[in-house]
């Protein structure tokens, strides 16, 4: 790990072409434009445009072509980067990748719908380079004024030629390209009016130097594509900073084109003689939140030959900021603390918490830099206040912030999108997700998902974020180890402002090779030393190591029971933060549909292998799996059939892979266990790909029932029963202490009341846990084999806090549960309203009611379009998946963006559940229409058709 010390910034290179700025009218720049490698790249956001003086920019977007290099060999960077025309050439997306483009040009399908991806689309697309070519319309320079291009991300490598001459070269998926271009685009517009304000931009994308062949789906095998991760002999991971995963992983199909392109936007701006190359905020809050210090650290880019006297002028929200200062020809650096603006001592600051602990509160830092009475340049974004504290005196990773204890609730990302198709609207929703599911944090595997949009979504709804770099156990080392610190350095440099990022980590279950980890803390020492670096998620090396975390699983279905004894090991073994623990996630009934040929509905095959239902030999593989569904809750008779009983397996181990350490968490230490819980990220909550595993929402973003186990299990106060020893704990995530009583109800299968006791639960204390009874004689004492358990936690004043609900084997077996097939079915009632929220954005609420006598079980609620029958989606539900008792109500609020008048008018609400009465239930809407989900009910036929 690195230690902690104040900042010593160390800035990078940068490419430009031809030297400065634009020269005085009527004397031309002259200097011979000469190819270099792009440096540390600019941190101003892409799409940054303010019109009007010097700095002005935009997106480069809309008409780039594409091909294969080896479609067009006499091609070269000069002819493409001009305006020769090349018909061959194909619509690109961009950003995108050469697949995104030629699914879009409808060359092939999209894979990942009713299709085996190795079968849809040759795995060849790897195998070339690819000539991206566009052109766009530039501003007429003036004096004093610089040019440049920006590239945020492209994968591999690229090479850039503008107005046919080369400006540079980026290596690595996750360096930022910046170059100035001034004399080429002054020299352009010498002597013309209008010719020169067109320039054309080429970008030759460098494949993959080592890749494997396809890793292909076989259902029989019981592993996911020959059970090795990373491709057949790992070698795409030899490439260090790139999408390895793509080789083909246990959750990711081997994607043709490896996910190659111009992946991130690409944009222009222009700057005065001086650019901010680079702002960085430092915060630091004092020990009784009180106040906070803020110094910036601005870099400056000085093409004037010339020290320059400049004003820095601002605000940070309404606090106006204005200094003098010299900047120094070259590259240089301006610290400013306090000391030099007063308005950078915030008093009373508005802090950054994570999400559940208070308000995500982002500073807005506007700054513009001035010379010689005009704007320079200017830059605006968006940083946090909070403090972390990372470790307890046994040198453990445990979790402070703003001084309150944090157990770490969070989810795996392996990749935000097969494809990359991550427009910021989808990223966000994404996140959103995350935030509405009570998660905390996002585990950046690998750094796959690594994007200023990722980041500024997390800061945003408190998320915080274990940042992780480009090793993994699965292959060997980078064979350039220099290009993949060169990536983390500009990784580091461009993304440390954002406060949602928690800590920085060497790579995935093992150790890198020991250059990298010494560079990887040296980095992180002399750029962001409010931060640790971890060695691997599987540990810590190097002076100060930090202790009590690992990854290694479970990755299959688990009992609660199981789920609570395994937390309970792992806090006897000085391991309390566990970064890897998942099971399989079964979709609901319409999105298995629609990832699947209908051919293959009630026949697992290669297909379902596709979409990873073996989980690399977890409980067997998919077969295994379907059959302990079938061992816990019976014969699964057809593909709604297995469908529905799934989505009680999803809740009920996913819910215990979050209740089990929360049952145990943060204080206080006992015999049973000695080192409390810190920290549990389930493996994994976002799918990259149409999937039955490791997901708590499907790849079109629907919630199933795991997500509503997670939003469940991580509720900041909870009422939980162990499903190991059946005691009743109550789990305080806050800052204030919690008092009330918790009422126990205990019904028999055929919801009558069996017992109903109530227990006091007074001084649990700010995260703290609490065993305040044992459930196991009310339990036993029940009439039936299998029993309902409801817990309701109320305050003082009789208000709901918390409430919980789960379905027990009376033995205490946990392991048989078919006789809730004999239930009889619920009467419900339900009805739903809707208002207009806004323009764009639809509020839906049902209430619904248990208007009989048995448990209405898992009552689920979809939003679709009732003229085409399609989900609607993304939607954000305050719950689903309801377990109303007889006499008892249920009210969930429906968020549905991106209305439309169309759709305004014929959405509607269907509804199933595990044993419904139809024809006894009643619905009602008003302004959205209510229907039974005849096809999710139709789960018993007359005769068998589902064959594992």
């Amino acid at each position: 790990m690195s230690g902690i010390d104040r900042r010593n910034f160390l800035t990078g290179g940068m490419a430009v072409v031809g030297g400065g700025v634009l020269a005085a009218a009527g004397d031309p720049a002259t200097a011979s434009a000469q190819p270099a490698v792009a440096g540390s790249a600019d941190a101003r956001p892409a799409g940054h445009v303010q019109k009007g003086g010097l700095v002005s920019g935009e997106l480069i977007a809309g008409s780039w072509t594409f091909q294969a290099t080896n479609e067009i060999p006499a091609a070269s960077g000069e002819q493409l980067a001009s305006g020769a025309e090349v018909k061959t050439m194909a619509p690109a997306v961009v950003p995108g990748t050469p697949l995104t483009s030629v699914i879009k040009n409808g060359t092939y399908p999209d894979p990942f719908y009713g299709r085996i991806v190795t079968d849809a689309v040759p795995d060849t697309l790897k195998d070339t380079d690819y000539w991206y070519r566009t052109e766009f319309d530039v501003p007429e320079l003036v004096p004093g004024q610089r040019f440049w291009l920006r590239f945020d991300g492209i994968s591999y490598s690229a090479r850039i030629w503008l107005n046919g001459t080369s400006v540079g070269s980026i290596e690595g998926a996750f360096h930022r390209g910046v170059f100035d271009v001034t004399e080429l685009i002054a020299r352009a517009q010498q002597g013309h009016s209008t010719a020169g304000r067109t320039a054309y931009l080429a970008v030759r994308i460098g494949k993959l130097d080592f890749t494997d062949p396809p890793s292909l789906p076989s259902y029989t095998s019981g592993v996911t594509r020959g059970g090795r991760n990373g491709g057949s002999t790992g070698a795409t991971l030899k490439n260090g900073p790139s999408f390895f995963c793509t080789a083909g992983w246990d959750w990711l199909p081997t994607i043709p084109d490896r996910n190659m392109g111009i992946w991130q936007p690409a944009s222009w701006f222009t700057t005065g003689e001086i650019r901010l190359k680079d702002v960085s905020v430092d915060t630091t809050l004092s020990d009784d939140l009180g106040s906070a210090e803020i110094a910036l650290t601005l870099t400056c880019d000085n093409a004037a030959g010339k020290a320059v006297a400049a004003t820095v002028t601002g605000s940070i929200d309404k606090i106006r900021l204005r200094h003098e200062i010299t900047v120094e020809p070259g590259t240089t650096s301006v610290s400013l603390t306090s000391a030099d603006i007063p308005g950078l001592r915030l008093a009373a600051p508005k802090l950054w918490w994570p999400n559940g602990y208070g308000e995500p509160y982002l500073y807005t830092l506007q700054l513009e830099l001035a010379a010689g009475g005009a704007v320079s340049d200017q830059r605006e974004l968006k940083f946090g206040v909070r403090r972390i504290e990372y470790v307890n005196a046994d040198q453990q990773l445990r979790i402070r912030i703003n001084n309150l204890p944090i157990l770490v609730m969070g989810g795996n990302w392996g990749l935000d999108e097969a494809l990359k198709r991550t427009p910021r609207e989808r990223l966000r929703n994404q996140v959103r997700l995350h935030r509405d599911a009570n998660l905390n944090l996002i585990r950046n595997w690998n750094g796959q998902s690594t994007t200023e949009d990722f980041f500024a979504a997390c800061d945003e709804y408190g998320i915080l974020v274990w940042e992780e770099f480009f090793f993994s156990s699965e292959g060997p080392a980078a064979s350039n180890i220099q290009r993949d610190i060169d990536n983390i350095r500009d990784c580091i440099v461009n993304y440390r402002n954002h406060p949602s990022i928690l800590l920085w980590c060497g790579g995935n279950e093992k150790s890198p090779p020991q250059e990298m980890v010494d560079a990887l803390d040296r980095l992180v020492q002399e750029l962001d030393p409010q931060r640790v670096s971890l060695t691997s998620s599987a540990g810590d090396t190097g002076t100060n190591a930090i202790k009590g975390f690992s990854s290694g699983g479970p990755y299959q279905w688990e009992t609660p029971s199981s789920e609570f004894s395994l937390a309970r090991t792992r806090s006897t073994q000085s391991n309390p933060f566990r970064n890897e623990i998942g099971s399989y996630s079964i979709p609901t009934l319409e999105f298995i549909q629609s990832m699947l040929p209908e051919s293959s509905w009630e026949t697992p095959d290669d297909y379902w292998a596709d979409r990873d239902v073996n989980g690399n030999g977890g409980n067997g593989g998919g077969a295994g799996y379907i059959a302990l569904t079938e061992s816990r809750y019976g014969e699964v008779r057809n593909l709604p059939d297995f469908a529905r009983k799934s989505q009680l397996m999803n809740y009920e181990c996913t819910k215990a892979i979050y209740e089990a350490p929360s049952s145990m968490m943060l204080g206080p230490s006992s015999t049973s266990v000695p080192d409390p819980a810190t920290g549990v990220i389930m493996w994994m909550t976002n799918p990259a790909q149409p999937s039955f595993v490791w997901q708590m929402y499907s790849h079109d973003l629907e919630a199933h029932s795991s997500f509503y186990a997670v939003q469940h299990g991580c509720r900041r106060v909870n009422v939980i029963m162990d499903a190991s020893t059946r005691d009743l704990v109550l789990a305080n995530h806050t800052a204030q202490p919690i008092s009330g009583k918790v009422t126990v109800e205990i019904r028999d299968l055929d919801g009558s009341v069996s017992s109903s006791t109530v227990v006091a639960a007074s001084g649990v204390q700010p995260a703290s846990v609490k065993t305040v009874a044992n459930l196991s004689s009310s339990i036993s004492a029940a009439s039936t084999a299998v029993c309902f358990v409801r817990l309701t936690l109320t305050d003082p004043h009789s208000a709901v806090i918390a409430e919980n609900f789960y379905w027990y084997d009376r033995s205490g077996g946990d392991n048989t549960y078919t006789d809730l097939d004999t239930m009889k079915p619920a009467v419900i009632s339900v009805s739903a309203s809707a208002r207009d929220v806004d323009k764009a954005q639809t509020e839906v609420t049902v209430v619904a009611k248990n208007a009989g006598t048995s448990v209405a079980l898992m009552t689920h609620l979809q939003v679709f379009d009732k003229k085409t029958g399609a989900r609607v989606l993304p939607v954000f539900c305050t719950d689903n998946y309801l377990n109303i008792v007889p006499g008892g109500t249920a009210r969930v609020k429906i968020s549905v963006p991106g209305m439309t008048d169309d759709l305004r008018e014929s959405l509607a609400i269907r509804v199933d559940g595990w044993k419904l009465d139809t024809a006894r239930s009643t619905l009602h809407g008003d302004g959205v229409q209510v229907v039974f989900n005849e096809n999710a009910l139709a789960t018993n036929p007359a005769k068998k058709t589902f064959n594992v």
